[in-house]
């Protein structure tokens, strides 16, 4: 989209060119963790630590301390700013970044790609950028996993719309998943979603002044779980087809079962002083593990012709910071206070099949305390950031609700070194 807006550009006004911006930094991050934890993007984004794992000596294999320290969150981006364009501000960006997937761990990846019109009160964005359930307001640790899973967290392909008057934006977008994917019986991808057809669809309204910012969204996902499946085959007469050892005859099947909808709404405020800010989100989830929170669906029905009806698992998680910026002689301080708590609600049907989600399958609740200290001086930046995550595991009963629990933490130490420019 970005290269077909800059040759339309082009081909109206040959003598206007779009100006370009480079941005980014070097990324130096380390991390020790007391104990084995489910993460990603080699163990930088993290989610939470393992559940216990005792040998028959009554040892837990996951209480397993390990360090790391890696560049592949360094950043690259160019802002694009383009002459007008059916009398609207062009702009563009383009975001990448090295932490994507492949044989090693240091591939290229769009983190960013889109290109936006904007007449005013009306603009258009076209192209891979933040969701913007999230978006639009962010914690202010500097953790790779940015509050996650207490918030959502993702980047998608989408095309949103926003209409602002007087400090009050309404949005609707529609997403497709790429890199963030919900889970399946393929494991995680997008293809339940593209299969689906129906885009997933965000709306939203926020206010915002120069000083206070607030706002409530809803995000609604279609999925198509299956495209086929294997089951017995029966004649006409609805008797099974034997072969010859006397079993029943198995077949793939087209799938014909109704679609998996979705609703996980949020509501969002903050507040910035000259020193002090304070944000804050809420969000009730429901199959939103492609936004990166504990969440999914499971297998509630399994009918007699073989197709299964589906209900999403449900949690509530939320988040505030507190920040304060401390100027000195040479730069200054940020201090982050930021803690998050996600509670699992199970699901409003019994579970018979199969469970898909992101996270634990026997985690009951999950509590974070992130406290953190930034120093900046020109171009240079150095934090250190402490996080505690506790999970309290148990028992799940048929709705997926858990007791009889008991509480696992790990303790996370981070240090970051990153160089602006």
């Amino acid at each position: 989209m970005a290269a077909l807006m800059t040759m339309l550009i082009g081909g109206a006004n040959a003598q206007e060119k779009p100006s370009v911006k480079l941005y980014g930094f070097i990324r130096n991050y380390a991390c020790f963790d007391t104990r084995e934890s489910l993460t990603s993007n080699s163990e930088q984004f993290y989610y939470m630590p393992k559940d216990e794992r005792l040998d028959p000596n009554g040892d837990d294999i996951n209480e397993q301390p390990n360090i790391m320290l890696l560049s592949i969150t360094t950043r690259l981006g160019l802002n694009i700013t383009g002459p007008e364009f059916l009398g609207a501000k062009t702009s563009a960006k383009i975001e990448a970044d090295f932490a994507g997937f492949g044989t090693s761990n240091t591939v290229f990846r769009i983190r960013q790609a889109y290109a936006k019109m904007d007449w005013g009160k009306h603009r258009v964005l076209v192209g891979q950028a933040w969701h913007p359930m999230m978006g639009d307001m962010m914690p202010d640790v500097f953790s790779l996993e940015t509050g996650a899973p207490f918030t959502p967290f993702s980047r998608s392909p989408q095309v949103r719309y926003d209409y602002s008057v007087k400090g009050l934006t309404l949005t609707a977008t529609a997403l497709y998943q790429y890199q963030y994917t919900s889970s399946g019986p393929k494991g995680s991808s997008y293809d339940y979603a593209r299969n689906a057809v129906v885009p997933e669809v965000y709306l939203q309204a926020m206010y915002k002044n120069e000083r206070f910012q607030a706002g409530v969204g809803l995000d609604i996902l279609t999925l198509k779980p299956r495209q086929e499946y294997n089951w017995g085959v029966k004649d006409q007469n609805g008797n099974p087809v034997l072969d010859n050892n006397g079993e029943q005859v198995k077949a793939a099947f087209k799938c014909k079962e109704d679609m998996l909808v979705s609703f996980t709404p949020n509501v969002f405020a903050s507040y910035k002083g000259d020193k002090w800010g304070v944000k804050g989100r809420v969000t009730y989830a429901q199959n939103a593990g492609h936004l990166s929170m504990i969440s999914g669906y499971a297998v509630t029905k399994i009918k007699d012709n073989g197709e299964q009806e589906y209900s999403s698992l449900r949690s509530i998680g939320g988040w505030f910071d507190i920040t304060y910026k401390q100027r000195l002689k040479t730069g200054f301080l940020t201090w982050c206070w930021f803690a998050g708590y996600t509670k699992n609600l199970g699901c409003s049907d019994d579970i018979v099949g199969d469970i898909y989600m992101r996270g634990e399958k026997n985690m009951d609740y999950m509590f974070r305390v992130a406290p953190s200290v930034l120093f900046t001086h020109n171009a240079m930046s150095i934090g250190i950031e402490y996080n505690g995550t506790t999970v309290a595991y148990g028992t799940p009963d048929s709705k997926y609700k858990v007791s009889d629990t008991h509480s696992v933490i790990n303790h996370r130490i981070c240090a970051m070194l990153r160089y602006n420019f």
